[in-house]
């Protein structure tokens, strides 16, 4: 298995950028409309997109002629696992260590390798 280190840090990066947009987009519908729910989905969509975007076209290089929506749906189904699997590790690590902040810390580098590996071996595959 080849690691490209340059891949790995593009993905770094646009999980941060896709973060960022997510807690402005977050921030901005909460401040405008004043419910927490919608602020919370409508930011997620917006960092999953970003993700999927900087993904396909920064980070991964693709520019396949697959279909957008089936592209986008695969991807969702790849973050979908890796949430479930965060969430998993968290709330099993948290009743074995009692520490929240490294339970987190631990589901979150398991998610961001489902999410990596999940989209280099199975959205944008060459």
């Amino acid at each position: 298995m080849k690691v490209n280190k340059h891949q790995i840090f593009r993905f770094i990066i646009s999980g941060l950028i896709s973060t960022c947009v997510n807690f402005l987009v977050y921030s901005l519908i909460y401040l405008i409309f004043k419910n927490i729910i919608f602020a919370s989905i409508f930011g997620y969509l917006m960092g999953l997109l970003t993700s999927f975007v900087l993904a396909k076209i920064w980070v991964f290089r693709d520019n396949s002629q697959k279909k957008i929506l089936k592209s986008f749906f695969i991807f969702c189904i790849i973050y979908f696992l890796g949430g479930l699997e965060m969430s998993l590790i968290i709330i099993f690590l948290n009743q074995l260590l009692i520490n929240h902040r490294l339970s987190w810390l631990c589901g979150t580098f398991i998610a961001a390798l489902n999410n990596y590996f999940g989209s280099k071996y199975f959205l944008f595959k060459k």
